[in-house]
């Protein structure tokens, strides 16, 4: 386990916040101190001596309060003890050496150096608000993730899990029966019986019994090319090396050029029944020309290549080819040049899986933006995502767990505003009960949304625009109109309830 806790701070090292790399350098001196230095050093030897140096000092200042488990001693044997048998009891087995490496919850372990309450996982004060917590956690997490992009290393241990629907309740046990006789003599009860199928025809009303369709269920993120030995050999048999020498050149044209080589040359295989993998493809450009290309044009071609082999029916683009680029897009979104094809790269997949997955993607990324340009361009987005999309299928409270945190309770007046538009939105679709989850917010803000609640409350949601092949029954214009508004003007998608989701029902 030190390997996985060390490799995970030191992700935190190169972060761009400068709390988050003393958080992460106080977390791995502390954890050099309890484990000693000799198991921890074989792991930081990559790192550089000025941030070495500052982990040694912290590991110097740490002073680890959680003691070892002593193993009492062995009582003396009574006299009459040895007269049952002549074997002497067996050994007592030496404590473990590595007994301080999991202390128990009862004895923490903390540093001394100013913050006794630091958390010894991630390094953060305890005593920081939980939306600064997550923030820098996500900081953490989106450093990780650019940098083995960069490197071109499998990120499959980085990504975040798919958002779970809200489990329901689990009801209370009922009061056992008094000791005493009764007062009526009870009936022997009847062993349940399961729910009979609904009758061809049949309404069916949310939450009573029935799952949700099978558009709710998160699609796993798979990857088919992870930590795969011969990958570079199986780009080279199926990328040209024209094209991947112009990927490496230092001429802007020549790598654009190159782009335009690959599309045609996926095209064409596609056509003829030998398609390349989508897989192979986005794990080329995360190399070369790389997610951080200096020219836009370039970082074009590779977002609009994106959204074609998106949309090819022919070609096998999975959720793992999704996943390698969903952070790159929503970190473009803010970018006056790239925004327009990063976007239509995340409907394109949204089109081909569903929204409640590309959602789950980008929730993570926005959440580790640090300008609020860019986390307010991508509220808009999910604002806008929403009213072309509908709520079919969408889960919306790590969406509205995720637009508080960032951006309701931001300092940025741009972001707050986006924020509360997305809240507008999301009223049209859910209705007036939403305010309900805006209780912990201050008294203006409060006002401002309430306002804007005012505004859109009697307009319905729109006609959605696109269509999800993820979801079940969804084909066309009737797939369009399946996510739409409800007559009622309360945006309740058919055969659905998106309440069911902010707040779960139990069956009765």
């Amino acid at each position: 386990d030190v390997k996985r806790y060390v490799d995970q701070l030191k992700s935190g090292l190169d972060d761009g916040d400068a709390g988050v790399r003393e958080s992460a350098a106080e977390c791995l001196g502390t954890l050099s101190k309890l484990v000693t230095a000799k198991v921890v050093e074989p792991f930081i030897e990559s790192v550089d001596k000025i941030k070495l140096e500052k982990i040694h000092e912290y590991a110097e200042k740490a002073t680890v309060k959680a003691k070892a488990p002593v193993a009492a001693k062995p009582k003396a044997p009574a006299a009459g003890a040895g007269a049952r048998g002549s074997r002497p009891p067996p050994p007592r087995s030496k404590p473990a050496a590595k007994a301080p490496a999991a202390p128990s919850a009862a004895a923490p372990v903390s540093a001394s150096n100013g913050d006794d309450g630091a958390d010894g996982e991630s390094g953060l004060s305890a005593n920081l608000p939980p939306h600064i917590r997550k923030k820098l956690e996500a900081s953490a997490r989106a450093a990780a993730i650019k940098k083995a992009q960069r490197e071109g290393k499998p990120i499959d241990d980085l990504l975040p899990p798919p958002p779970q629907p809200a489990a329901k309740p689990t009801p209370a046990a009922r009061p056992s029966a008094p000791s005493g006789p009764p007062k009526r003599p009870a009936a022997a009860p009847a062993a349940r019986k399961p729910p009979a199928a609904p009758k061809p025809g049949a309404k069916t009303k949310p939450g009573a019994g029935t799952s949700a369709s099978s558009g709710k269920k998160d699609e796993a993120i798979k990857m088919r090319f992870a930590n795969d030995e011969s990958l570079d050999d199986k780009i080279a048999s199926a990328i040209p090396e024209a094209i991947l020498s112009g990927f490496s050149s230092t001429k802007w044209k020549e790598r654009m050029e190159a782009m335009d080589q690959l599309k045609e040359h996926l095209s064409n295989q596609a056509a003829g029944g030998t398609g390349v993998h989508p897989e192979l493809v986005v794990r080329q450009l995360s190399r070369k020309p790389g997610w951080k290309e200096s020219n836009f044009q370039v970082s074009q071609r590779a977002f609009q290549l994106i959204e074609w082999m998106a949309n090819e029916e022919d070609l096998e683009f999975n959720t793992g080819a999704a996943a390698l680029c969903a952070p790159t897009l929503v970190d473009k979104l803010g970018d006056i040049k790239l925004k327009g094809p990063a976007s239509n790269a995340l409907v394109a997949i949204a089109q081909r899986f569903t929204l409640r997955f590309v959602v789950g993607l980008v929730i993570e990324p926005i959440r580790g933006q640090k300008s609020p340009k860019v986390l307010a361009d991508c509220l808009a987005w999910l604002d806008t995502q929403m009213l072309e999309f509908g709520t079919k299928g969408l889960s919306l409270r790590p969406v509205v767990e995720m637009v508080k945190e960032v951006g309701l309770q931001s300092s940025n007046a741009q972001t707050r505003t986006k924020a509360v538009a997305f809240m507008g939105t999301l009223r049209r679709a859910v209705g007036p009960a939403v305010m309900d989850l805006m209780g912990d917010l201050n008294p203006q803000l409060l006002q401002l949304i309430e306002a804007e609640f005012e505004r859109v409350g009697s307009q319905p949601m729109p006609e959605p625009i696109h269509t999800q092949r993820g979801l079940s029954g969804e084909n066309g214009a009737g797939a369009a109109a399946a996510g739409s508004g409800s007559a009622s003007g309360s945006g309740a998608p058919a055969g659905e309830d998106p309440m069911d989701d902010l707040f779960p029902r139990q069956d009765l």
